[in-house]
């Protein structure tokens, strides 16, 4: 088991400092970004760590929940800056996310796959979350700018007659597929050309490497549905606002 305290911390600062190295050598404009990026992450997640071990210890199920309700409002709010082309994306975020992370922790419990505790809920609930906010984030921008992209297209399918679904179907099914490619290609080269990040901190720290497997799979699976839950609604939200109840194209939403 790898003993991680505050001086390997310190020490593996050398490994920021190749990556600045690389930067400077290369003349790309990073170096700031890269040391302000490393100040955060050890000042954000050492304080999430002693956050986490005060909620854990207290195990409760209302505070479980809030800080549930918090990662999703702030995930909802960074996709609705990478989606600014789209009006009320935050709300759409907010919705898909919730939806798709709140079904899968649900039918986990149900299942009884984990149990409602903080040590087991929070965790999972963090990396549906961030799987949720990206391929929300995906799903969004792709239908937008598709939509826009073939605005000839599809208004020439509807004065055919087709309904908004028929002319756009093409297009609403690429945007899913754009918001699923992350946790596809995970599942497509699982083990085989990495080793995952939950398996491979099960390992270090020291479990067996079965167990781990079968813990990654599960998580593999969470990831799975939650996204393809939150890809179609953020896609179902969205693809209507570029259409009226009259069957007209509108792009300016």
């Amino acid at each position: 088991m790898i003993d991680a305290g505050y001086t390997e911390v310190f020490l593996s600062l050398v490994l920021v400092a190749i990556a600045i190295a690389v930067g400077r050598w290369w003349k790309i404009p990073v170096q700031k970004e890269i040391i302000w990026g490393t100040f955060r992450t050890f000042i954000q997640l050492v304080a999430v760590g002693y956050a986490l071990e005060f909620i854990f210890n207290l195990d409760n199920v209302g505070l479980i929940f809030a800080v549930i309700m918090i990662m999703i409002s702030v995930g909802a709010h960074t996709v609705s800056g990478r989606t600014k082309n789209t009006s009320s994306s935050f709300i759409i975020a907010f919705i898909s996310i919730t939806i798709g992370s709140l079904i899968t922790l649900g039918l986990m419990l149900l299942l009884r796959i984990i149990t409602l505790e903080a040590r087991f809920i929070i965790p999972l609930a963090g990396m549906i979350i961030s799987n949720s906010m990206n391929a929300s984030t995906l799903t969004i921008n792709r239908i937008a700018s598709d939509i826009k992209t073939n605005r000839l297209r599809i208004e020439t399918a509807l004065a055919l007659g087709k309904t908004w679904r028929e002319a756009s179907k093409t297009f609403q099914q690429d945007a899913v597929i754009a918001g699923m490619t992350m946790i596809l290609n995970f599942m497509k080269t699982a083990g085989i050309v990495a080793l995952p990040g939950a398996m491979t901190g099960m390992i270090l720290a020291g479990a067996e490497p079965v167990k781990a497997v079968l813990l990654q799979v599960i998580v593999g699976y969470m990831l799975l549905s939650s996204v393809s839950i939150s890809s179609v609604i953020a896609l179902e939200l969205t693809v209507r606002k570029y259409f009226t109840p009259h069957q007209q194209l509108k792009i300016d939403v």
